[in-house]
């Protein structure tokens, strides 16, 4: 990984994923490693979320956070020769949650996305969703991984 984690400001972690704009949810990185990545955000506070549906953030919003988190975990760990790879969540397993919004907390949310298997155009992650150390969300993803072109 060649890029500094204190140099990641939301609009360079922004430039490394699918997404623009508001919909990026991810404003930094507190770890990254091979295995593991460990976001942070406090998305859930902005009141112009466009997850948001009628004014409240549900916490199943934490599963689109956690594919940007995977999806930035593959894109700091690509080799830098190499556009990062496009993909999507095609399967989710073993969701869990401990509250229905998250909208109505503070500070910050900490996303952590573990890597546990890569094989061609295939991963599967873990990943969970906490505050405070409470851990909110919970469960794993496959995700379809387009080939390089």
């Amino acid at each position: 990984m060649t890029t500094a984690l204190d140099r990641l400001t939301p609009k360079a972690v922004c430039a490394l994923l699918p997404h623009t704009g508001g919909v990026c949810q991810i404003e930094g990185v507190s770890e990254c490693s091979e295995e593991r990545i460990v976001c942070f955000t406090q998305a859930q506070q902005r009141l112009d979320n466009p997850l948001r549906r009628e004014g409240r953030l549900s916490v199943h919003a934490g599963v689109e956070m956690a594919g940007q988190a995977m999806a930035l975990h593959m894109a700091l760990n690509a080799d830098t020769a190499t556009t990062p790879r496009q993909g999507m969540i095609t399967r989710l397993n073993g969701v869990s949650w401990t509250t229905e919004r998250l909208d109505n907390l503070g500070g910050h949310l900490a996303i952590t996305a573990e890597c546990q298997a890569m094989a061609g155009q295939m991963a599967r992650y873990a990943f969970s969703l906490a505050h405070d150390g409470i851990v909110l969300l919970e469960g794993s993803a496959s995700v379809w991984l387009a080939s390089h072109e």
